[in-house]
């Protein structure tokens, strides 16, 4: 029994792990996919004081990552320290750690990536007659030699977790790959303002971004001239914070966050502070599902943050969250007031219906304007309400009240004073004769038995656009309408090979699309039921998407999709548009013929309702 016991103990006694096996581990802290290792590696030559970085990519990193700056260099002795665990130039003393204004600190790197690879450095500083080659398999040294090589450092990494082939299991596809390592070297092309970057995918330049280049210039390389144009210059101090960047224009927007780039003392950071104060800043000028796009740098005294409570130093934490949160809030703020619209011309005085309704139960006798000719119906209108926009101008259109009171004859009148004829405030839901009265130019307001319901006009727009379109769509044999003038849209490098994947999928939810050159792809057809000016931001959104990790819907594919798409349909009604009559029957028809669940593509209700006992309660009528 007792040698039973000791047999138990030793198998739950404390070991220290194998070296080999402490570097995967920590490997696995730092290496979390090919652009884990693209971003040490930039840092590193950062670090190195490089003007000019270029990084080669093939097989989206999984084959080969090689980065080639023309920084300072190593010498051997140097080189030999820098793949040992814990090893920097960074740090001497603890102090140091209160201070650091470097990127890379740590000593993780290079043994890191090391030690589930196989690693090729060759590095020479300017000094030295000769470089030094070192070679390394999956963490073990292999080779120190003297070889020719230019001033600087390269870093070739080979077939990245062949010996840790689980983790190999849990990387994305080579788009999803590939489109995290654009994304990390656009992030320290914008931050590093005097370096030069240029990345190769496959022997293809995706970037080219020359030295010294402004970060407008940075911006129209990446992204294209007319997102750099829709860009505020940010720049500004606030409360022991420097803040500068660009910010987008409120409505240049997107469908997630993906567009907006936070860093700290040059470094590309997550925060939620920042992010939080970013979006406070466009508060009321972006609509619900939208977000800002922008650039946002802060420079703040290094004690005053810190950078190394996330493994991979990709998040930091302020020691004042609330005032990194205001500081960059009210600075976005302020340079966003300039962009204001003037503000509107006076509004005219309130015609007779409108101020009867409002004063429904003053029976003072008001003045009324001379009398105008009766409104008239218009014959030529389109046969389907939905096609139909009220028009706008003054002399056209008719404000629609009746007011019924007891005891009173009804009074009907056009915001030019006079008679017209319509149709009653009220009627039954099953009589097609009326249209339902608009509320705020927003909502249909439909009285049914003992209730009133109440329509979300834009909502249910986009749900009658998101069944036809679905419909049309279905069975794939939709009428793709050819474009005389293709549609162009210039697609960023982190996206290209995304769309190049997908272009089957595109075809699917109605967009032909083709390559034209370059980052630019051109759009030859499209469904009809699609708008020609929306379906830019509509791909742009399904492209967002995708590159979180292609989470689309495979058992209802298509639908999945048109809810990213829905709003680049033709004539979907927006609230405060004021409807005529016709178009207000038109979306109640098709309200009735809606099956449950009575929401929009996006999950928001159509619907609500106010019953005749919660009015009666409203008025006291009843406990």
């Amino acid at each position: 029994m007792a040698a039973m016991t000791t047999k138990k103990a030793d198998s739950v006694r404390v070991r220290v792990l194998p070296e080999d096996l402490a570097n995967k581990i920590a490997a696995g802290e730092v290496v979390e996919r090919p652009a884990s290792v693209v971003k040490e590696l930039i840092e590193n030559a950062l670090d190195a004081q490089a003007t000019r970085i270029a990084i080669h990519i093939v097989a989206a990193g999984r084959r080969t990552i090689e980065v080639v700056d023309n920084g300072h260099g190593m010498s051997q002795q140097n080189a030999l320290l820098a793949i040992e665990r814990h090893a920097t130039s960074k740090i001497r003393k603890a102090e140091d750690l209160d201070n650091i204004r470097t990127m890379g600190f740590r000593g993780e790197a290079l043994p890191s990536v090391g030690a589930v690879s196989h690693m090729e450095i060759v590095t020479r500083r300017y000094e030295d007659e000769a470089g030094t080659r070192i070679r390394i398999d999956g963490g073990i040294l292999r080779d120190v030699s003297d070889t020719a090589a230019p001033t600087g450092t390269r870093v070739t990494v080979n077939r990245l977790y062949f010996n840790t082939p689980v983790r190999a299991k849990f990387l994305k596809g080579m788009a999803t790959e590939l489109g995290h390592c654009i994304d990390t070297v656009q992030r320290h092309a914008l931050a590093n303002l005097t370096v030069g970057f240029q990345l190769s995918h496959n022997d293809k330049v995706l970037l080219d971004i020359p030295e010294n280049a402004s970060l407008r210039e940075r911006v129209a390389l990446i992204w294209g001239l007319g997102f750099a144009n829709d860009m505020v210059d940010l720049d500004g101090e606030l409360a022991g914070f420097t803040v500068r960047g660009l910010v987008g224009k409120p409505g240049l927007t997107r469908s997630a966050r993906s567009h907006q780039f936070m860093f700290v003392n040059g470094r590309p950071v997550v925060n939620r502070s920042m992010q939080y104060g970013f979006q406070d800043a466009y508060r009321g000028l972006v609509t619900v599902g939208r977000y800002p796009v922008g650039i946002v740098l802060v420079d703040v005294h290094p004690r005053f943050v810190d950078v190394n409570i996330h493994p991979a130093k990709r998040e930091v934490r302020f020691r004042d969250e609330r005032a990194a949160r205001d500081a960059i809030r009210d600075l976005v703020r302020g340079h966003l007031d300039v962009l204001r619209e003037a503000p509107p011309a006076p509004r005219p005085p309130a015609p007779v219906a409108e101020r009867a309704s409002e004063n429904a139960f003053d029976r003072v006798p008001k003045p009324s304007p001379p009398p105008a000719p009766a409104a008239t119906v218009r014959s030529d209108l389109p046969a389907s309400p939905l096609a139909y926009r009220a028009p706008k101008s003054a002399e056209s259109d008719v404000l629609s009240v009746q007011t019924e009171l007891p005891g009173t004859q009804s009074l009907t009148t056009s915001e030019r004073g006079g008679p017209v004829e319509l149709e009653p405030m009220y009627s039954p839901v099953g009589e097609v004769e009326s249209a339902p009265l608009q509320l705020f130019d927003t909502y249909l307001l439909v009285p049914e038995d003992d209730r009133l319901l109440i329509i979300d006009q834009h909502a249910l727009h986009e749900r009658l656009n998101y069944d036809t379109l679905r419909e049309e769509l279905a069975d794939g044999d939709y009428a793709a309408q050819q474009l005389a003038v293709p549609i162009l849209v210039d697609v960023p490098p982190s996206h290209m090979q995304l769309l190049e994947s997908n272009l089957d999928l595109f075809r699917s939810i109605g967009f032909e699309i083709e390559t034209f050159g370059g980052n630019t792809f051109q759009v030859t057809a499209i469904c009809h039921l699609y708008e020609e000016s929306r379906v830019p931001d509509a791909i742009y959104k399904v492209l967002d998407e995708l590159a979180q990790g292609d989470l689309f819907d495979r058992d209802d594919f298509v639908s999945d999709f048109l809810r990213h798409t829905v709003e680049a349909c033709r004539a979907s009604v927006k609230a405060g548009d004021r409807l005529a009559p016709e178009e207000r029957k038109g979306l109640l028809d098709g309200f009735r013929r809606l099956r449950p669940p009575y929401t929009c593509p996006h999950g928001r209700p159509i619907i609500t309702e106010i019953t005749q006992r919660q009015m009666e309660k409203g008025f006291k009528r009843r406990p």
